[in-house]
């Protein structure tokens, strides 16, 4: 009896599983495809920003012109910028196709050594259904709906413990913008009242802190969603509006009190997102704990239908 519920209950671990990877890899799929096509367009964008910093620094005729105006500097400052903030998007989808790569790759061969398992799995709960009948046992169908109904409960705790790795995630991702978008405003203002280098540097330095924040925390954000899909869940409607927030931050960054309103708001934007997320997680791990409580109560009463007969 103890080998044969050993046996069960591994088989039941391995046919959870096997769902949750085959349900897993197919939002996976989808979203590579998304970001090889985000990735193919950015890196455009990041060819063309990159062009305009070579005319202006090499002879041609747009380098002549604005310095003529009295404007090349900034203009090639701005150009610059632009280029590496192209440069720092382009990077960001870059490490996140290859990590949904390395997910794809370690999900599909996990599941081809889990191949077979729900055969496996019927026939043992077959046996048994089998030894129970020839006994004159009226608890096989009791058994095989308690078997189904724990399997799918297995599968939906896993699917939530990935959904909540991926909420946290986030949450710390969220952290790190908003750190980083408040010290930005910290030396912005400064930087109004103060002609220093220093100042000035420190305020640049903290935004292009803030842009990779960002990407971090939009990766991050994408697969909290994906995990979320999952388990037929969503983020809550408004992360779309701190998207719009990240990518136009470091368009004419050049304009003290312009840079100041903007981080103020994707400061806000970035404090609602992490409203938000952690909102998520909170109903995740209620959800998570009423699952576990239900599995612990099916479970128990497996082990007396099974001791008892």
């Amino acid at each position: 009896m103890a080998s044969y519920e050993s046996e069960l209950a591994r088989l039941r671990a391995e046919v959870a599983r096997s769902g949750q990877l085959k349900t897993h890899l197919n939002s996976l799929r989808r979203r590579r495809e998304a970001l090889a096509a985000e990735e193919e367009e950015l890196r455009a964008i990041r060819i063309d920003e990159q062009d305009d910093v070579d005319r202006l620094e090499a002879r041609s005729l747009a380098r002549y012109f604005f310095s003529l105006a009295g404007s090349l500097d900034e203009k090639l400052d701005r150009e610059r910028a632009e280029a590496r903030a192209a440069a720092v998007k382009h990077d960001a989808a870059i490490r996140e196709l290859e990590d949904v790569d390395a997910d794809i790759s370690a999900a599909e061969a996990e599941l081809a050594r889990l191949r077979g398992c729900e055969q496996r799995y019927d026939a043992a709960i077959e046996r048994r259904a089998a030894e129970l009948k020839a006994s004159g046992s009226p608890l096989g169908a009791r058994l095989r709906e308690l078997e189904s109904r724990m399997a799918a409960l297995e599968r939906s705790a896993r699917e939530t413990d990935e959904a909540i790795a991926a909420g946290r995630a986030a949450a710390e991702a969220s952290s790190e913008v908003i750190g980083s978008l408040s010290s930005a405003s910290t030396w912005s203002t400064f930087d109004v009242f103060s002609d220093s280098v220093l100042t000035d540097m420190m305020k640049y330095s903290r935004i292009n802190d803030a842009q990779y924040a960002m990407e971090r925390l939009r990766s991050a954000l994408r697969r909290f969603g994906s995990e979320l899909g999952d388990i037929g869940g969503r983020l809550d409607a408004g992360m779309g509006d701190f998207m719009g927030f990240a990518d136009v931050f470091f368009d004419n960054i050049f304009t003290d009190l312009a840079v100041s309103s903007r981080i103020s708001r994707s400061l806000a934007a970035a404090e609602d997102t992490h409203r938000r997320v952690m909102n998520a997680l909170g109903r995740l791990e209620a959800m998570r704990r009423d699952c576990g409580a239900q599995l612990r109560r099916l479970s128990e009463e497996y082990d007396s239908l099974v001791a008892g007969s």
